[in-house]
Order: structure tokens, then C-alpha cells, then sequence
């Protein structure tokens, strides 16, 4: 039997383990498990391809539009926004997995150690394809 779950599969099962891992039923993801995995899963969709890469295109076309409110605002700008959202407004486990995913997603678009990140991922992807 040959298990292929594909970036997407990843990014796509990433998520549902945050969104039930952080609802404070029996198994609660730590902090940290939340921020690593959020990380991963904002990646994966920046490294995945079509449909799964339409999240990372629609917090992209959600960034332009930001850029065309404030021209001077960059994704990378965007993304330390969302990233001081995140450590200043008092949020839940889930709140910061889901902005997290949203952050690492931009992060990974604005080039530096996220896009490194998604570049790995493609390239283990394809390794173990």
C-alpha cells in the first residue's frame, strides 16, 4: 500500500491537529507545540501546490489589498503585525494556532528562514515521493 499524503495532506492534517488540539478537551497542545506546528503548517500551504496553496493565495491577496491601503506596508512589515497581534492581544491556544498558521503563511512569502523552511519541506516532500 503506498501512503502518499502530499504537502497539502500534511498542511491540511497540521491544521485539524491545531484546531482540536487546542480546544482544552482531553489532549491540549502546549505553547510551544502550537507555535511549531503552526509554523509547519503555514509553510507546507506556502510550499504546496494548487488547491491547497489557494490559503497561502488568499492571505497573499489579503496582504496586497493591506499594501494598497498603506503602499509602504511590505508582507515582511505585515507579517511582524501580525506577529505583535499575537503577543499583545490576550488570545486562546486556538486563536494563536490559526494566526499563527496566517503569520508563518506571509512569513514564508516575504523570503528569509520561513522560506527556507518551505523550500525544505518541498524538497523532503519530493524526496520521499
Amino acid at each position: 500500500m503506498d501512503l502518499h499524503l502530499g504537502i497539502g495532506g500534511v498542511a491540511l492534517g497540521l491544521s485539524v491537529v491545531l484546531w482540536f488540539g487546542t480546544n482544552g478537551g482531553r489532549k491540549t497542545l502546549s505553547w510551544g507545540w502550537v507555535v511549531f506546528l503552526s509554523m509547519t503548517a503555514g509553510c507546507a500551504f506556502k510550499a504546496a501546490g494548487p488547491p491547497f496553496s489557494w490559503i497561502s493565495d488568499l492571505v497573499t491577496d489579503g496582504l496586497g489589498m493591506l499594501g494598497e491601503a498603506v503602499p509602504t506596508m511590505t508582507t515582511a512589515g505585515t507579517a511582524v503585525v501580525i506577529l505583535l497581534l499575537v503577543l499583545f492581544k490576550k488570545m486562546g491556544l486556538r486563536g494563536v494556532a490559526m494566526s499563527g498558521i496566517v503569520f508563518f503563511t506571509a512569513a514564508a512569502a516575504a523570503g528569509g528562514p520561513f522560506e527556507w523552511y518551505a523550500q525544505a519541506i518541498e524538497r523532503a516532500a519530493m524526496y520521499w515521493a
